[in-house]
This record gives C-alpha cells, sequence and structure tokens, in this order.
C-alpha cells in the first residue's frame, strides 16, 4: 500500500471539448495567427458570448472557455468548456453531471435561428445549430488519482494500484490491501503482492495443509500420513512374501539336484550292477526284446570288490583234539 495522496490538490480542473459554427462571417488569413488583431478581436467576442451561456446558478462549476483552433467554414471554433469544482472521491461523476448542463446550454443557444444577419456580420456571432458537437468522452480532469498510484508504485506493479478511500483518506491501494472493497480473503493465509499479481500464500499448520486460490481447501496431515502409512505396510508384506516364494523355490531347485546326485553315487557302489544300455530307445527298436537279451546286458561290477580271503577253515572246523 502506498501511503495517503498528500499531493492531491484542493481543487480539480475537468475540460470537454466543443465545437460550435460561426454562420455569416468567414475565416482570414490573419485569423489564424493567434497573436494577430483580428484573432484576438474574434476570441474575444466568442468568449464573451460563451461566458453569457454557460454562467448562471444551474453550473456553479463553470470556470472559462479556452478556444484551441479556428477552422475553415465559415469559421470552426475547437474550444474547450473549463468547470472547476473541490476535490471529492466522487468529482468524476460530479464532473460528468455537469458536462451534461454544459450540453443543454450549448445546444439551447446554437439552436436559435437569427434574423438580423447585419448584427451577425459586424456585432454579434450566431451559430449553425445542426453542427454544435459536445465531446462528452473527452472530459479530461487536471489530477488523476488512478494515474498517480500508477506512477507512484514500484517497477512493474503500477496497474495493480488504484486509488480508495480509507477512513476518510483518498489511498493508494492494491488487492491484497486490508479493509478495501475488492481485498482478497487468503484467510487463514495472507496476501501477497507478486509480479503476476495478488496470490494467496497458504500455511501450513500442525494438523492440516490449505491450499487452492484463496486457501480455501485443506487437507488433514493425519489422513495423509495413515494412507502412507498403509500403503508402506502393505508393500512390506509384498516383499516378503515374494521372498518366502523364492526361498522355497531355492530349496526345490537344491533338493532335486541333491537327489540326483545320490542316485549317481549308488551307481558306483561296490557289487551292483550297472546298465549297458538295454533300456536305450534304439536298442529296442533293433532288437526283439527278452529275458536273455535283458541280462546280458546287466555286467557285474567287480571293480571295486575286496576279493582278499576274510574268512579260515579253522572258523569252520574247530581243532582235533
Amino acid at each position: 500500500m502506498l501511503p495517503g495522496l498528500t499531493e492531491i490538490p484542493d481543487v480539480i480542473h475537468a475540460t470537454v471539448t466543443v465545437l460550435v459554427k460561426v454562420t455569416e462571417r468567414n475565416i482570414t488569413a490573419d485569423m489564424r495567427n493567434a497573436s494577430s488583431q483580428a484573432y484576438k478581436n474574434f476570441s474575444d467576442l466568442f468568449v464573451s458570448q460563451m461566458n453569457k451561456v454557460y454562467k448562471g446558478d444551474d453550473l456553479p462549476l463553470y470556470k472559462e472557455v479556452i478556444i484551441r483552433e479556428l477552422l475553415n467554414g465559415s469559421i470552426v471554433v475547437d474550444n474547450g468548456v473549463v468547470l472547476e469544482a473541490k476535490y471529492t472521491p466522487e468529482y468524476k461523476t460530479v464532473f460528468r453531471n455537469a458536462t451534461e448542463i454544459v450540453k443543454d446550454k450549448i445546444m439551447n443557444e446554437t439552436s436559435t435561428i437569427a434574423t438580423d444577419l447585419y448584427q451577425c456580420r459586424y456585432h454579434i456571432l450566431c451559430y449553425n445549430g445542426n453542427f454544435t458537437t459536445v465531446d462528452e468522452d473527452s472530459l479530461t480532469f487536471s489530477f488523476d488519482p488512478a494515474e498517480y498510484c500508477f506512477q507512484n508504485a514500484a517497477k512493474d506493479f503500477g496497474h495493480y494500484f488504484y486509488p480508495e478511500d480509507l477512513d476518510g483518506t483518498l489511498t493508494c491501494v492494491n488487492n491484497c490491501t486490508q479493509g478495501t472493497k475488492s481485498q482478497v480473503n487468503c484467510s487463514p493465509g495472507y496476501c501477497q503482492l507478486l509480479h503476476s499479481g495478488p496470490q494467496c500464500v497458504c500455511p501450513n499448520t500442525d494438523t492440516h495443509w490449505y491450499w487452492g486460490k484463496t486457501c480455501e481447501s485443506r487437507t488433514s496431515k493425519r489422513l495423509v500420513y495413515g494412507l502412507v502409512g498403509t500403503v508402506l505396510a502393505l508393500l512390506l508384506v509384498l516383499v516378503i512374501t515374494l521372498a518366502v516364494i523364492l526361498s522355497c523355490s531355492q530349496r526345490r531347485k537344491h533338493r532335486s539336484t541333491y537327489d540326483l546326485s545320490q542316485a549317481q553315487q549308488r551307481e558306483a557302489l561296490p557289487g551292483t550292477f550297472q546298465s549297458t544300455g538295454v533300456w536305450e530307445a534304439d536298442s529296442l527298436k533293433k532288437e526283439m526284446y527278452g529275458l536273455e537279451k535283458g541280462y546280458s546286458h546287466f555286467q557285474p561290477n567287480l571293480e571295486n570288490v575286496d576279493l582278499k580271503p576274510r574268512c579260515s577253515s579253522s572258523e569252520f572246523f574247530p581243532p582235533w583234539d
């Protein structure tokens, strides 16, 4: 917020553009020169007649008429009607209402039909009412609080500031200024003016997170923590289950390998028989199946048999006495 507008003048002026066409007279070359006597004589006559038109109790804001330019046809006078009033927060409305009175007065004056053309040529000014124009949109002010706020704000922030009456003082404010009509309600957060404009900064309390354009939404921390804890517990159970399944699979694989190794070892034990291929598919296809063929393919393996005698005759025949 900028400080109160201490530079506000006590009196503000407003100017509205008016065009009137003077008949029975023609513009001359020296009348285009504002320092010439011809220009001075015409302007004094025109201003004098306009003062009579505008002054009155119904238009107390009237101050003066200023001629801007004289144009061809017969003489077209581009002039500004200056109004004056003390500053009030509603000064623009006051001046617009006064402009309506200006319009009514000049239209009535120029619509009067002159009957004495001699007077129109040498003593008074007569007008063509059909040409008279009052440009209400041209109303300008000697002091513009909005422009003042724009010019005195920080760089790149001017378009966020505007004048508003706070406690009887005209102040430059923005939508984050407390007590203004257009204040942004960020409760429970606060409003902060950024380069992108007024924005709400939402708080983070012990129990909730606040979010949204005006911090209107909130989320319970307890709920979020509970959901996160539940998800983590489910993930832990899933990991343990996968670990158990993988462990069981490894055990079955190890047991199968162990059983196959034992079978291979038993084939090499002393005094056992080894197959020589009778049961192979090719042998079955080529030869007739029979016991003789079957027995002929089983041969004793005596490679590891201990052939040393283990018993003596004395063990079976006791000595003779």
